[in-house]
């Protein structure tokens, strides 16, 4: 049997290469879900995915997947966040990146957000406090005149559990907590030019299964799904297209399942991020989702 790293390896190693052919497909004129549909299918090839993959896109920071007759395609010079996670027997791998469609008017919002993922990988090991990685964060993001989002945070990873707990934050704060060897955290920077936080948007086609029941479409959810959240259109194999709307919306009045809303940039302003899954150890850290860091 594989150890809990082994998986957590692979998980990352599957991952890093669906959201790189992810990232080659996104082109003008091409629909989101195009995109969606092949990141996730390689994904299943090797593992299971451990969430929809996002598609976010300009303003919007999180929190979006395309539906089954989703039409939105991209347009040239929309600044793309493509967040996808990965598991393997439960143990999670989360990564994102960021790529302009056909253009380079948004390269410093990408590159102060990939800049500000290193200098906070660098420093991680055991016993760092999470608030001197936010500072480091938020100091690389600010030299590039730009903003971090401030509500927005990367985690801690456990056995199917995508936030488990520990919140990696993006700005200096007052917590005293300290890494610990051992732990599985994912840390993602967000970078904006524009207010510097997040509000709530229209929902984002994601769903989370809030609690168990006894009704056989909730125990389908629980079993199809790990209790890890889903895409409106995975409901599809279950339920049949046509009644996952329907299905969906007497699962919500039952407060059976949680809708994500999508995270939107309160000032309208673009964002950009990055994200790695690590390993925190006694002198540093180990990036699974990145072998060649």
């Amino acid at each position: 049997m594989p150890t809990p790293v082994e998986c957590y390896r692979r998980a990352g190693r599957i991952l890093s290469q669906a959201l790189q052919v992810g990232a080659g497909m996104v082109k003008e004129g091409v629909l989101y879900l195009e995109v969606a549909t092949a990141v996730e299918a390689l994904i299943r090839e090797q593992a299971t995915p451990a969430f929809p993959v996002n598609i976010s896109v300009n303003e919007v920071a999180a929190h979006y997947t395309p539906t089954l007759q989703d039409s939105l395609v991209f347009k040239r010079g929309d600044l793309v966040k493509l967040d996808a996670g990965v598991h393997v027997d439960g143990y999670i791998a989360d990564a994102a990146l960021t790529v302009e469609v056909d253009g380079n008017t948004h390269a410093t919002l990408m590159e102060a957000s990939r800049e500000a993922l290193h200098r906070a990988m660098a420093m991680v090991c055991s016993g760092v406090r999470v608030s001197a990685i936010g500072k480091a964060i938020e100091e690389a993001i600010t030299s590039y005149a730009l903003k971090p989002v401030i509500n927005l945070n990367g985690h801690s990873l456990e056995r199917y559990n995508l936030h488990a707990g520990l919140s990696i934050p993006n700005v200096e704060t007052t917590s005293r907590r300290t890494l610990r060897a051992g732990e599985v955290i994912a840390i993602e920077p967000f970078v904006t030019d524009g207010q510097g936080s997040v509000v709530n948007g229209e929902h984002g086609h994601i769903y989370h299964l809030t609690r168990r029941g006894r009704g056989s479409i909730v125990q389908s959810l629980q079993r199809s799904f790990d209790g890890l959240p889903f895409a409106s259109r995975w409901m599809a194999d279950l339920v049949g297209p046509d009644r996952v709307q329907t299905t969906l919306r007497f699962l919500l009045r039952r407060r059976m399942v949680h809708a994500y809303s999508m995270l939107v940039e309160a000032g309208g302003g673009r964002v950009a991020q990055t994200e790695h899954t690590v390993l925190v150890t006694d002198d540093g850290c180990e990036v699974l989702t990145d072998p060649q860091w």
